[in-house]
Order: structure tokens, then C-alpha cells, then sequence
């Protein structure tokens, strides 16, 4: 009995801590029209997609909508310790991250940041801290798919972050807006705008330049409220 008590514990709080979630719950999305989320096979026109949606068609179309599926209701983002910072300097730099990836809250789902030394809840998408890429890039997000019937589901291995190596001899203001940017930037890209903008006044141009701001542009607001709108996993032709 004491056993089965023991388990019944067990998925109960492997539930609560790791699965509980869903569209319509306290402090998550209304739950979607079901073809919002059932795209897959359907075909849009690009010149009614494209029209009014930002930067959207630099590279949808020809492709399919590739984004989260609204009856998730919110997203949880995992953002652990950079275990070869320490200190205040650690402190301060994951703060910036959070900071950066906070400002895409509401577009379209509330996040939720878990940024405890340990945790026992699942997340959708972990920051990855890295001192440098092969390719030399600022950061990255690895995001796939699979497809489901009708549905396509976006999965994520990963939101990389690479901390300059600058940051060992101090952090200051100008590190700091510049690993938030890199974190607005590929938080973009975890959400499905696996694009890149055409205007360097937007944070999903393809180059965090020295004077890029740490923030969303209208356009890029415009962007993501456009393909969230599209049935996911639908073809643009």
C-alpha cells in the first residue's frame, strides 16, 4: 500500500511539475479554432499571406508555416546557470537573456521563465550557454519538426547563447544590451520565424550590428502577430 502511495506521489507530481499546461488554463491562450493548429495539407495564396505581414514572406514562401501550436496556451523557457560564469557577472548576464527573451511575452503566449539552479518541471525551449561557435555566429536556435495528420509540431533542441570572451575582464552596459539582443533574436527564431528580416532596424536582421537595439521593432511585432495568424503547417505558394 505504502508503495502504491509512494508512486501515485510520484506521477502526480510528474505531472503537476511537467505536463500540466494547455490552452484555456489560468494565465494561458484562449484555446485556437482546431484548423489553426490542423494546416497541414492546406494552401495558401503568398499574395494574401504576405500582404501586411512584415517580413514574413522573405522566407515562407514556397515553404510551410512552421511555428507552435496555439492549444499549447503558453511556453515554458528553461534558462539554467552559464557554469563558466560565477559571481555577479553570472548574475547578470542570464538576467540580460531573460530580459531579451521577455519582451516576445504576449507574442503570441505568455512565457514563463524558469531560471532556478534546479528544476523538476519540463520546459519548451532551454538557453544553451556556449563560449563560441564553429561558424562564429552570436547564437543559435536549433529548431525541427515533425509532422503529425494535420498537424505540425515545432520542437526545439536548444536556444544558444554565446557570452564574448570580453566578459572575464568585466560586464558592462554595452555587453549587456548586446547578449540581450542575441537573445531577443534567436527567441524569434524559437518561435518560428525561421527568416530573417530585411532591414537592419529590425532585431531579426541577420547581423546583431554594434548599434542594433535591444528590442522589438514594429515589424517585428507585425511579423510574428502574422504568421501566428496562419494555419500551422499550411504550404505558401
Amino acid at each position: 500500500m505504502v508503495r502504491l502511495i509512494c508512486w501515485g506521489a510520484l506521477v502526480f507530481v510528474i505531472y503537476w511539475f511537467g505536463f500540466r499546461g494547455g490552452c484555456g488554463r489560468s494565465g494561458a491562450l484562449a484555446c485556437p479554432p482546431p484548423e489553426l493548429d490542423e494546416g497541414v495539407g492546406i494552401t495558401l495564396d503568398a499574395r494574401e499571406v504576405c500582404r501586411n505581414s512584415g517580413y514574413l514572406c522573405t522566407a515562407l514562401q514556397g515553404s510551410q508555416v512552421t511555428r507552435w501550436n496555439l492549444d499549447k496556451g503558453k511556453l515554458r523557457i528553461r534558462v539554467p546557470p552559464a557554469d563558466f560564469l560565477s559571481g555577479p557577472s553570472e548574475r547578470k548576464i542570464r538576467d540580460a537573456v531573460i530580459e531579451g527573451i521577455k519582451v516576445w511575452d504576449g507574442h503570441p503566449f505568455p512565457l514563463i521563465i524558469d531560471s532556478g539552479d534546479f528544476t523538476l518541471r519540463l520546459w519548451d525551449i532551454r538557453v544553451v550557454w556556449t563560449q563560441g561557435m564553429s561558424n562564429h555566429a552570436a547564437g543559435q536556435a536549433r529548431v525541427g519538426w515533425k509532422i503529425d495528420g494535420k498537424r505540425l509540431n515545432l520542437e526545439t533542441d536548444g536556444l544558444a547563447v554565446v557570452v564574448p570572451a570580453r566578459v572575464m575582464m568585466g560586464v558592462d552596459e554595452a555587453l549587456l544590451e548586446y547578449v540581450k539582443a542575441v537573445a531577443i533574436h534567436e527567441m524569434g527564431h524559437s518561435l518560428g520565424l525561421l527568416g530573417h528580416s530585411d532591414s537592419p532596424r529590425d532585431i531579426m536582421y541577420p547581423q546583431i550590428m554594434p548599434n542594433t537595439e535591444a528590442a522589438l521593432s514594429q515589424r517585428d511585432l507585425q511579423t510574428i502577430d502574422a504568421l501566428y495568424k496562419l494555419p500551422n503547417g499550411a504550404t505558401v505558394q
